[in-house]
Order: C-alpha cells, then structure tokens, then sequence
C-alpha cells in the first residue's frame, strides 16, 4: 500500500511541475506578483523595503527550487518502498530528475509568453539534488 501511495505522490507532483510549466506567462506572473505583494506587505508592518520586481523574479525561482526539492525526496522515498540499492537508486534519482527539468522547460516553449532556459534547468536538477541530499543525511542521522 505505501508503494501505491508514494508511486501517485510522485504522480502527482509530476503533474504538478508540468502543470504550472503549461501556464501562459501572465498567468504564472500574476500568481507569483500575488504571493510578492502579501510578502511586500508583510515587510512594510515590518519595516523592511523589498523591491517588489526582485522579490518576484526570487519567488519564480525559489518555486522552481522547491518543486524539484519535493520531487527529488518523493523520489528517494518512492524508490526506499521498492527496495531499489541506494546506488542505483540514486542514479535513477538523478536521471530521473534531470529528465523532468529538461521535460518541464520543453513545455515551456509552448506556453504563451514562456521560454525554455537551460539556468532553470540546473536550478531544478540542483533542488532535486538537496532533497536527495537532505534525505540521505537524514537517513545518515538515523543510524
């Protein structure tokens, strides 16, 4: 049941990635200029100026960062209920994850006002990595 459970996480966080790829650009615009102006506001109470065109290029590419951090410890965690080595585990992991950013650019040039950029990708493929790492340092820290 708990490999049924992590195979449609994955699934679904697949579908997610490839989800806000296929998104026109004002729209993923708009819902990351959304998320800056509560952050802005939340700043001001605080009395801390933060331009706000910054903050929204940051948070585009924080998403992507956390997106592929998720993907990359749904992955280990997929491939643990499996009983998958932890070497080819991790090779699988990271072929996977690199597949994906590539995949999830492509997408990009077909949605209205996006491109492909090849500095996504290695940010992508690097969140996948730190959730890789992050999960074998905790399994590390377990025994």
């Amino acid at each position: 049941m708990r490999k049924l459970i992590w195979l449609l996480l994955l699934i679904v966080m697949v579908a997610f990635i490839f989800y806000n790829s296929s998104l026109p650009a004002v729209q993923s615009d708009g819902a990351s200029r959304l998320l800056a102006s509560y952050i802005q506001g939340f700043a001001n109470t605080l009395h801390i100026h933060l331009p706000t065109t910054n903050l929204n290029h940051d948070l585009r590419k924080l998403a992507h960062l956390f997106e592929f951090f998720m993907l990359g410890l749904i992955l280990c965690n997929t491939y643990r209920e499996f009983h998958v080595s932890r070497r080819a585990a991790t090779g699988y992991i990271f072929f996977l994850s690199l597949a994906v950013a590539v995949l999830d650019e492509y997408i990009q040039l077909f949605s209205p006002g996006r491109s492909a950029m090849i500095s996504d990708i290695l940010l992508d493929f690097g969140g996948a990595f730190v959730g890789w790492l992050a999960y074998e340092v905790w399994q590390w820290c377990r025994h």
